[in-house]
């Protein structure tokens, strides 16, 4: 069961640990010394929390990083009709973030908060009596804590690298008087650093079967997956700037890439060989149990960040099938974050994920459900207040679903792909694939859908693109696409291909030949049926038609409502048939209507976030920005 961390009871002690608003500055008076903050298990555990604490927040894992931070995909994906920079600077989605954008430096200075606060706490425990008289041979409580402290501490490291690619790197607590000429530290070496770093203190770590709170905590198996992640990462593609500040950049692989595939292959080895998590509950029931604010040590989540009801979290709320406010108890959701209108039709039509992940509709204000689906107007159906208990007519965010950072599922199909790259699909990584779909379908069907769908994928390329499709199919919602592309270098081609799905998806819907594209939905179609839940008999759901099999003519006693029609119709002022606005200018600082017959699949694509304006200036010259964010 869900075992929430106390943070609001430590939330006062914490304080003492928060930094002030420069993240250099990092030492308010406290009250305490290090003496007495280390001096017993439960005061080491009241600082550990702060570390937690700051991580819930807006500006981290609460909002910034759970879905703000999301350019578009072929999975998340967010409409833009305009070639008008927003007024914020937000223009994440369309690859045209800006270095004025206020929310990139907040969430840059919580970042380095968080980080010097575990810097703290690892200095603290070192030097305190419990640690040195510990054992180093059989993992603790204080040596558990210790290595919790930089596993988070690499975490944070990791994503900052995925957002901005070399930052500035400190393994010591600033104390507000060093140089503030500092520079960023190459990706590489921070990389190789934090992987040695945990590999130090994983064999003193404990599972989550043994921790209290459970995978609401770093633990022994969440350092394994991370450390395997940190190798896949290093071992990766990465955009690196080019001697022109103007310039995009260019694509390149980390030295000694499989050195990094290897280590990979051991650390998530061990996550699986350990038997401490699996893939117990249906894909449904996982997600319902999240939504309930349960969840088991022993399943699919390894670690997840324990956001307070009433307090913090925006999963069933910004991320989630949206819910006007009415005169029901659930309130209101924004539904912030879409799918891709185009992934919902890339699933097996049994495949039991689709119709979990996948919501098109949204709910009234009578929680009747209302036909939503357009380019980038896909609800994330593994979110949704309903699921859990009613919190209030006028309730919004502050659902408290935890963030889940890492699931079994990711290491598996991490797993898998590693091996892949190193020796091919050998045995073992075909089985990390088949565990993954054997949840994701129904018995009756692991013939065909599991073993004959696995074993078709006979070579290492093939292979290869069933780990690509089976890491959108399984984690659709989750804002990792981003991070895969990437670390692939299959950024620029997937969101190539996107674009141009789009517009000759449109053109074959509205009666145009392309080659190779066929079967296109040009509309859905949908009618109110009796809600089978028989807890909400008296509610109608839709019963939508069109997705599989598509469908070319509207079925008798059922609504239409176009889809792909509208993607590419007759613009009125220039009287030709074009994109319309939304497909025009969604992936606009790759490709758009301007650019589109003059860019290649190959071109680099700027998926990294400038530095923040006021990190350029606070550092007096030391940091730039490339990537063309010369502005």
């Amino acid at each position: 069961m869900n075992k929430k961390i106390l943070l609001s009871a430590l939330f006062s002690f914490a304080l003492c640990f928060t930094a002030c608003d420069d993240y250099l500055d990092v030492h308010p008076a406290t009250g305490f010394t290090e003496a007495e903050v280390f001096s017993s298990e439960s005061e080491v555990q009241s600082a550990l929390a702060g570390v937690y604490t700051l991580m819930l927040t807006d500006d981290a894992y609460s909002n910034r990083l759970a879905f703000v931070f999301n350019p578009n995909t072929d999975v998340e994906m967010a409409a833009v009709n305009t070639t008008a920079v927003n007024v914020n600077g937000s223009d994440i989605a369309c690859y045209e973030p800006k270095p004025y954008w206020t929310t990139l430096n907040s969430t840059w200075n919580t970042m380095y908060k968080i980080i010097n606060n575990a810097n703290d706490v690892i200095a603290g425990i070192e030097g305190s009596d419990l640690y040195k008289t510990a054992s180093k041979t059989e993992p603790s409580k204080i040596t558990q804590m210790y290595g919790e402290a930089k596993t988070i501490r690499a975490m944070i490291y990791l994503d900052m690298i995925r957002i901005w690619g070399d930052v500035i790197f400190r393994t010591k607590s600033s104390t507000g008087d060093e140089d503030f000429r500092v520079g960023v530290t190459d990706r590489n070496k921070i990389l190789e650093f934090l992987i040695d770093d945990l590999k130090s203190v994983e064999p003193l770590m404990q599972y989550a079967s043994v921790v209290e709170y459970g995978t609401e905590r770093a633990t022994r198996s969440f350092n394994q997956g991370l450390i395997g992640l940190l190798a896949l990462t290093r071992g990766g593609w990465t955009l690196r700037p080019d001697s022109d500040p103007s310039s995009i950049g260019h694509m390149v692989r980390g030295e000694n890439h499989e050195l990094y595939y290897d280590i990979a292959i051991q650390y998530l080895g061990k996550v699986i060989n350990e038997g401490q998590h699996d893939l117990k509950l249906s894909y449904r029931d996982f997600w319902i149990t999240q939504n309930k604010l349960v969840t088991p040590d022993n399943d699919d989540v390894m670690f997840s960040l324990p956001l307070l009801k009433s307090v913090s979290g925006e999963y069933g709320y910004a991320i989630g099938i949206p819910i006007v406010e009415g005169s029901h108890n659930y309130g209101s959701a924004s539904g912030s974050l879409n799918l891709a209108g185009t992934y919902l039709f890339s699933f097996d039509s049994k495949d039991l994920r689709r119709d979990i992940t996948c919501a098109p509709y949204s709910y009234d204000a009578t929680l009747k459900q209302v036909i939503r689906l357009d380019l980038a107007k896909l609800a994330v159906g593994k979110w949704s207040k309903l699921y859990g208990d009613p919190q209030g007519s006028t309730s919004q965010k502050g659902t408290g679903v935890n963030y889940s950072w890492m699931r079994f599922a990711d290491v598996l199909l991490m797993y898998a792909e590693a091996v892949n790259e190193r020796f091919g699909p050998r045995q073992d990584a075909q089985e990390a694939l088949k565990r993954v779909r054997r949840r994701a379908f129904s018995p009756a069907d692991w013939a065909t859908k599991v073993d004959s769908y696995v074993s078709s994928k006979s070579n290492p390329d093939l292979f290869f693109q069933a780990i690509m499709d089976e890491r959108a199919w399984e984690l659709g919602g989750e804002s990792k696409r981003k991070f895969d592309l990437a670390r692939w270098n299959k950024y620029s081609e997937v969101i190539y291909n996107q674009y141009n799905k789009f517009v000759n998806w449109g053109k074959v819907a509205n009666g145009a030949y392309v080659p190779g594209v066929d079967n296109v939905p040009g509309s859905v179609y949908w009618k109110e049926i009796p809600n089978p839940d028989a807890n909400n008999p008296s509610k109608t759901i839709l019963d939508i038609k069109g997705i599989d099999p598509v469908l070319q003519a509207k079925p008798a006693g059922y609504t239409e409502t176009v889809f792909a029609t509208k993607w590419y119709a007759l613009n009125n002022d220039t009287q030709a048939y074009e994109p319309n606005n939304d497909v025009k200018w969604s992936f606009r600082g790759f490709i758009n209507f301007n650019n589109a017959s003059s860019v290649s699949p190959t071109a680099p694509l700027r998926y990294l976030c400038p530095y923040p304006a006021k990190v350029i200036s606070d550092h007096r010259g030391a940091i730039q920005n490339y990537y063309g964010f010369n502005y």
